[in-house]
């Protein structure tokens, strides 16, 4: 018998629930927002008079979180597939795309996507994409770049040792997807990952600044520091972003672990950063509960924290998911997340392209605890793919 998670898509009528809705769908386990048919609006955070008011041109702008874990079904099987949420929603945007579509992925083999894009070349939009060239040898992914090519779609690749590693999307200029997520049918259809929907301008031209150096061919090393907003306001939510290797991400992560009080959770799909480990370890000895969950296959890889992280008393679980568990997080205090495409590796610093953002609020938070429960829960009690 397969194993269903849960699936929370709101009821049909249910188009616009505002802040303190989300909070209670928080509650009751929902734990992402949906966009397109039925919207669980998570973004207008502190702006306005009252979070449920937000002012209409406001500069604080949405961030609408989503995770592929409700929608998994085990065993994943392919002619069974039903388009998720986010699915939907990522298709719905480049679908209503009149002037540009940019994206970067490491990851390439959801024909949905490639399809939308191809179908936004054809009615007139520009649409640029940036892929790591190593994955060329896997003949589906070399089929969906040469579907985007065959649309007269200008690729530009990742041509060294490096990984273009970052995963995002750009719409019209006004919208940005972003997280762990690949356009892949694993990363959408079988492994846990989590999605962020953003359309703060301070943010849009982050990403921005970063693909017009991929379009260019700059990748990695290549790269020079150009993030125009490291530093944004949304309403009462603070935001930081980087990219690396062009920017140096690992301190900011190790300041925001010293700082911890309360707690630190995180769900790892490699992590190997001593220096990161390090700082888990200390809160760890001062007191501070720290929690993980790794990747099954990385626990015990090469240079893994993880057996050090155990030694230390730290609770920390292989994952339970039988394909993969591919989240990036730390969430800190139940109140700041860092997420995005960075790996807790020296690869992840130094040498590929990476995103990562540093979001200060306790809702979205709240969201990302929500899913450390989930997969913490399928770690504890693991899902059987046959």
């Amino acid at each position: 018998m397969p194993t269903h998670q849960a699936n929370c898509t709101p009821q049909a009528g249910n188009h616009r629930l505002r802040l303190g809705l989300v909070i209670v769908a928080c509650l009751l386990g929902v734990g992402y927002a949906l966009a397109g048919q039925g919207v669980i609006d998570i973004s207008r955070v502190g702006i306005g008079p009252t979070a449920a008011s937000p002012r209409p041109g406001s500069a604080a702008d949405a961030i609408q979180i989503f995770f592929t874990t409700p929608s998994l079904v085990y065993p994943d099987v392919a002619k069974n597939r039903s388009p998720a949420p986010y699915e939907h929603a990522i298709i719905a945007d480049i679908d209503a795309a009149t002037r540009s579509v940019d994206m970067a992925t490491y990851e390439y083999n959801l024909t949905s996507v490639a399809d939308a894009l191809v179908r936004a070349r054809r009615r007139g939009v520009k649409v640029r994409v940036a892929l790591d060239r190593e994955n060329l040898d896997d003949p589906t992914m070399a089929q969906w770049a040469g579907a985007a090519q065959d649309a007269k779609i200008p690729v530009t690749w990742e041509q060294t040792d490096a990984f273009m590693h970052s995963k995002f999307i750009i719409v019209d200029a006004k919208v940005v997807w972003t997280g762990s997520w690949n356009a892949t049918n694993n990363d959408t259809y079988r492994n846990n990952n989590n999605l962020l929907r953003i359309t703060a301008p301070a943010l849009v031209a982050n990403y921005q600044a970063e693909f017009a150096q991929m379009a260019a061919s700059r990748f990695g090393t290549s790269k020079t520091p150009q993030t125009p907003n490291p530093n944004v306001r949304i309403g009462g939510v603070a935001v930081e972003n980087y990219f690396t290797p062009s920017d140096s991400v690992s301190p900011h992560i190790i300041d925001r672990i010293s700082q911890a009080r309360r707690s630190v959770d995180f769900l790892a799909f490699s992590f190997t950063s001593d220096a990161i480990g390090d700082a888990m370890i200390a809160r760890q000895k001062a007191g501070v509960p720290v929690r993980g969950v790794f990747e099954q296959r990385n626990a015990g890889g090469i240079g893994s924290e993880y057996p050090r992280l155990q030694h230390a008393k730290v609770d920390v679980l292989s994952d339970g998911n039988c394909y993969t568990m591919h989240h990036k997080v730390i969430i800190i205090d139940q109140r700041v997340v860092i997420t995005g495409s960075y790996n807790f590796t020296s690869r992840a610093e130094s040498v590929n392209d990476e995103n990562l953002l540093i979001i200060e609020d306790p809702t979205i938070a709240t969201l990302y605890m929500d899913e450390f429960a989930r997969v913490y829960a399928q770690a504890q009690n693991p899902v059987a793919c046959r």
